[in-house]
């Protein structure tokens, strides 16, 4: 008997992590035996281990999203994989790097009716970047010497040219288990070379980042002679990722500044928050923009976008109105144009272009009468908010807005989609304290957001705070039993206004009555979240009133261990943001 299975298993991991993964997440299982134990082994690992598979897959792209290294997965055979899916999804979607190895019995067991086997071949379809078979454990030399070359590609294609997740399916015959030799056993012949490859690890890859390079200096030209030329221009900045939130707002600001165009900026493009305070950064407009008249009046002829597509439905509304001269896209990756129209694609980290468009124009700061009319726009919507927020009423905004306030510099504020999200971005005015901000935007779902911030927790530096609505906080109650293993503050704030809330504000809510639309749509759900929380041994604080809620908050951006703070809300959300919505007009009239 030999152990070459185990030599096989440790060749791989040991590759993994001279390829750069720091991290790796395991769900227990049989066939993955031989890897879990490689894994183990290797000191350049951090193991995480997470029983369900979903909720490993989401903790783990939490990771990945935190700090743009692959997390590895790692699960057993048969449909332990198929729970990665929707992380996988909102991974390829939004372009974060993930390794997900998959054990798998070997070819004989196919079509047979063997437990736990089920056709792992490219399981995911095209959600992943890269699709490779590790292949039997095989004594021969070139076999061996593949398999570091398997792990560098996996890392590598996941990194670029389009970040992403890529799988590596790994078949392990039994046994499973390290073999004991008899005492005095012969080396066997394959040992001398996988000793040589243990000492060298994975082939270095030294890629070309291509997306950080601007495109042509006559495209740049180009687009930079428009800039100048333009009086009504504007710069709108979507969901972005973190890891490069600096350069970016660096690039973006003064630029914005010195061909004289208003930033609308999102709560998750990285620029709302840790500003400089010296340009029109405007975080209002999707209330600005919900007045017919206001998008009239602010028409632009030059739009350029940056990052992925703006959340706001407004903006979507008021491009189909009042359609620029030349719409101008700036990402590094995806075909960013959901709507149509866009009249340039630039491929290239945003920040790279937007400082060589800068160059190109005259030093200095202008202004323009398009940034006046935002800015005077603005200051009425803040001015109703504020409004808003002063009843002292624990309501979905005074969540949102009290929870940024409540974060220290340079924590992490992870958002779930539907109205979390969107009470940031009407609640929660642009300040200069800088906030990573992580979210779900790739495929825009409400699914492992617990397990994910568990993730972030894992590589943050500072505090990590989640804003989760009640549906999204139970699609992954099984998360509690992830951020029970967690140290270090991490607050899930849950907004508990009784079910799906947005569909009160969809046009659903007019065309059918109450009984039916809560029935389908809202969902409410009646679970007990102080009993869920304590059956998994996880701290649960309730609050009605904002007092107690600054003092929830106060205590668990301070504490040791994850706190799951319940803020029980009024659902009346759709109300309160139509009366900001109507009144704000009359305050310019």
């Amino acid at each position: 008997m030999s152990n070459l299975h185990v030599a096989w298993a440790r060749l791989f991991m040991r590759a993994l992590a001279t390829s750069g993964v720091k991290h790796l997440v395991v769900s227990p299982g049989s066939r993955s035996t031989p890897l879990v134990l490689a894994a183990a082994r290797e000191e350049r690992l951090t193991c995480h281990v997470v029983v369900d598979e979903r909720s490993a897959a989401f903790f783990a792209l939490g990771q990945a999203r935190a700090t743009h290294v692959p997390t590895a997965l790692l699960c057993t055979s048969g449909t332990a994989g198929a729970h990665y899916f929707p992380a996988i999804i909102e991974a390829s979607a939004s372009f974060v790097p993930l390794v997900v190895v998959t054990a798998d019995r070997p070819w004989e067991a196919y079509d047979a009716a063997a437990p736990q086997t089920i056709d792992q071949t490219k399981l995911f379809g095209g959600y992943v970047r890269h699709f490779a078979e590790l292949g039997l454990p095989d004594a021969s030399a070139a076999a061996m010497r593949a398999v570091p070359r398997i792990a560098a590609q996996a890392v590598e294609r996941a990194l670029g040219p389009t970040p992403g997740p890529v799988h590596v399916n790994a078949r392990l015959r039994k046994p499973l288990e390290p073999v004991a030799a008899p005492p005095g056993s012969p080396r066997e012949a394959w040992e001398d070379e996988w000793d040589r490859l243990m000492a060298i690890g994975a082939p270095r890859v030294h890629a070309a980042v291509a997306t950080s390079a601007a495109p042509s200096d006559a495209v740049i030209a180009e687009l930079a002679a428009v800039c100048a030329r333009a009086s009504r221009g504007l710069v709108v900045c979507g969901p972005a990722p973190v890891h490069d939130a600096d350069a970016r707002r660096d690039a973006v600001l003064p630029f914005a500044r010195r061909v004289g165009f208003p930033v609308l900026v999102e709560a998750t493009s990285q620029l709302r928050f840790g500003g400089d305070g010296r340009g029109p950064v405007l975080g209002a407009f999707d209330g600005v923009l919900r007045d017919p008249a206001a998008r009239a009046r602010l028409a632009a002829d030059l739009v350029i976008e940056i990052g992925a597509p703006a959340t706001s439905s407004a903006y979507a509304t008021f491009l189909a109105e009042q359609p620029p001269a030349r719409r101008v896209v700036v990402a590094a990756h995806g075909w960013n144009d959901p709507a149509g129209g866009a009249t340039d694609l630039v491929r290239g980290d945003p920040a790279t272009v937007v400082r060589a468009l800068a160059e190109r124009l005259p030093a200095g700061a202008r202004t323009s009468a398009l940034a006046e009319a935002f800015t005077r726009a603005e200051a009425a919507v803040w001015g109703v908010v504020r409004e808003e927020l002063e009843e002292g009423v624990l309501t979905e905004g005074r969540v949102a807005r009290d929870l940024v306030e409540a974060l220290p510099e340079d924590a992490t504020l992870i958002v779930s989609n539907s109205n979390p999200v969107r009470d940031v971005d009407t609640y929660a005015p642009p300040t200069r304290r800088r906030l990573a901000v992580l979210h779900q935007r790739g495929a825009s779902g409400i699914d492992g957001l617990v397990s994910g911030a568990a993730g972030a927790r894992a590589v943050a530096r500072g505090p990590v705070a989640l804003l989760v609505g009640d549906l999204a906080f139970l699609h992954d109650l099984g998360g509690l039993a992830v951020l029970r293993a967690t140290r270090g503050p991490l607050v899930v704030v849950v907004v508990q206004n009784g079910g799906g809330r947005i569909f009160e504000q969809l046009p659903i809510a007019r065309a059918t009555d109450v009984a039916t639309l809560g029935r389908f749509f809202v969902t409410p759900e009646p679970v007990d979240l102080a009993h869920a929380t304590a059956a998994f041994g996880v701290a649960h604080r309730s609050v009605r009133t904002p007092a107690e809620l600054s003092a929830a908050l106060r205590d668990a951006l301070v504490s040791d261990v994850p706190v799951v703070v319940e803020a029980i809300v009024e659902p009346n959300a759709a109300a309160r943001r139509a009366r900001i919505w109507s009144e704000w007009p009359r305050r310019l009239a």
